[in-house]
């Protein structure tokens, strides 16, 4: 699992099977899927769903619907593997 820190975002707790996340509070983030992550933003009020890998995310007031956005996400294979090229090239420069 990985827990990331964000300025104005308040982390989600660990999402088990069937068991929606809170509202913010003093909880952690969680990942999905090894790249999908969902976070509560304080400053605007939504919960946020992205992707790692390709980028790709929704915002949203209601944390089922991110929480189902990140399960059901599948990434563009072409733009995900254009995306890690780029990365990989910066990192190499």
């Amino acid at each position: 699992m990985t827990v990331k820190t964000t300025h104005n975002v308040t982390p989600l707790s660990s999402a088990r099977p069937g068991r929606r996340p809170r509202r913010p509070g003093s909880v952690l983030s969680y990942v999905t899927d090894d790249h999908v992550s969902v976070l509560w933003d304080e400053y605007r009020g939504l919960y946020v769903a992205v992707c790692e890998r390709c980028c790709e995310g929704l915002d949203t007031e209601r944390s089922d619907q991110a929480e189902d956005w990140a399960a059901s996400h599948r990434c563009d294979p072409e733009l995900a593997a254009l995306l890690a090229d780029v990365t990989t090239r910066r990192r190499a420069a």
